[in-house]
This record gives structure tokens, sequence and C-alpha cells, in this order.
């Protein structure tokens, strides 16, 4: 009796597919990379592969460069100001984030849609070494409360992430 449970467990243990399942990481490069000027796309890639993006959308009354303060904006599904991870089946380039109408290639393996939460966003000036001298700005970008959807799975960014920092020379 012993051995055949011990058969069967190994069976299962053994014989059971996961089907590909493709889930979020949330381990992502330190840079962020930024595409154009008034509709903002900025994303960030995963360290192995490339084969996922955490990506928002601003525009630019929340990067800009100067550092009076920016109100928080709302994530929305569609809109403005988004929070997408995408999971790809393959490598992804800037070409598909930069492109006004992105290519159809890699293929989308999973989508999560952020449905709720806020984005802030700081914007600090950056000095020359004379200490007088604007020669860029830095943006802090961090989500709050953000909460993704695909389906009927939901991730969520408890409390506060930050997803980067960058900066536009002038």
């Amino acid at each position: 009796m012993k051995k055949l449970f011990f058969l069967l467990s190994f069976l299962i243990a053994f014989s059971c597919n996961d089907g590909n399942l493709d889930i979020a990481s949330f381990e992502f490069e330190e840079k962020v990379n930024v595409c154009g000027d008034i509709n903002i796309t900025m994303y960030r890639l995963s360290p192995n592969g490339h084969k996922e993006a955490l990506i928002v959308t601003l525009t630019d009354k929340q990067i800009k460069n100067d550092d009076l303060p920016v109100l928080p904006v709302s994530v929305t599904e569609k809109g403005l100001y988004t929070v997408t991870d995408r999971v790809f089946k393959s490598e992804v380039s800037s070409s598909y984030f930069c492109t006004v109408v992105p290519p159809v290639e890699p293929k989308v393996v999973k989508n999560w849609k952020g449905i709720s939460g806020t984005i802030a966003v700081q914007n600090n000036k950056v000095f020359d070494e004379d200490g007088v001298t604007i020669i860029a700005y830095e943006h802090i970008v961090v989500l709050q409360d953000v909460v993704l959807k695909s389906g009927d799975e939901s991730l969520i960014f408890n409390d506060t992430y930050l997803f980067g920092v960058f900066q536009t020379s002038l």
C-alpha cells in the first residue's frame, strides 16, 4: 500500500504542468526609459531577457522642467494616467514603446492594467558644479496603492512603490 501511495504521489507531482503560466515578476532594471514630449511613456524592463515591462503614462503637466509642486493623478484603465505590467512571449525593445502605433510583435502574453491608485511625481532642479546653473531636472515617479487587474486576477502595490528616477535636460 505504501508503494502504491508513493507511486501515485510521484506521478501526480511530476505530471502537473503549469501550462506556461506567466506571472508578473516585478523585478525590473533600474533604468527608466522615456518616450514622448506631451504624452509621456515611461517603462522599465525586466533584467532577464526583457520579456516584461512596467509601463507608466503621464503628460507634460506632471513631468516638467520646473520644481513647482505637482498634484498626484489617479490611475485610469484608459486615458492619460495609466500603469500597465506586460509579460511578452519574447524580448521587447524600445521601438515597441516609442512608436505611434505599437508593433504586433512580440506577442503580449499577459496584460495587467491599472484600475486604481495614484501616481505622484516630484520634479527637482539639478545644478552644475557651480551650484547656481540649472543643467537638468530630476523626476521621481512613485506609485501609491495601485491595483492592477488581468481578468479575475489582481496585483496590488501596497502603500508606495518607487517606479523610478530619471533626468531630462534643458
